[in-house]
């Protein structure tokens, strides 16, 4: 049914994430109300993980994370039971259930850059690039005063 005078606003409403593994297509609607608060709690701490943000999780995401069940993958939606039921490992749901938080969270260019920062074969590794990440160097300890170099 039309109503006369009405915006169509389907033109304005976020995409679906479409995410494809092989020949399997799975089609992430966006998080309800409710998903997005724990998306968005999962990216802040996501990056404070990932040193992206310096300090501690904010308190208030703390409370959101602590009500996400240990199979729950808001960011994935429906699209994450598809996943299970169609026995894709669990690392690789994890991968795309993090992909998916920060693509909703931060946007598309952001959410590739981190899956190439992650995931990505690296030439150089003595595994053919097939193994984990390396890990930040550690930073040096501050020093007070002044520099008397």
């Amino acid at each position: 049914m039309t109503v006369s005078g009405a915006v169509d606003f389907a033109q304005w409403a976020a995409p679906d994430l479409v995410l494809t593994l092989g020949e399997r297509v799975y089609n992430v609607v966006p998080p309800s109300v409710e998903q997005a608060r724990k998306v968005i709690a999962l990216a802040a701490r996501g990056e404070v993980n990932l040193r992206i943000v310096r300090g501690k999780i904010p308190e208030a995401a703390q409370q959101v994370l602590a009500t996400i069940g240990p199979l729950e993958r808001p960011g994935l939606g429906d699209a994450a039971a598809q996943m299970m039921a169609d026995g894709i490992p669990v690392e690789t749901i994890d991968r795309m259930h993090y992909y998916a938080i920060f693509y909703w969270t931060r946007g598309k260019e952001y959410a590739d850059a981190l899956a190439v920062a992650l995931w990505a074969p690296r030439a150089d590794a003595p595994d053919g690039g097939d193994g984990p990440a390396p890990k930040a160097r550690a930073r040096s300890p501050r020093r007070s005063g002044r520099n008397t170099a």
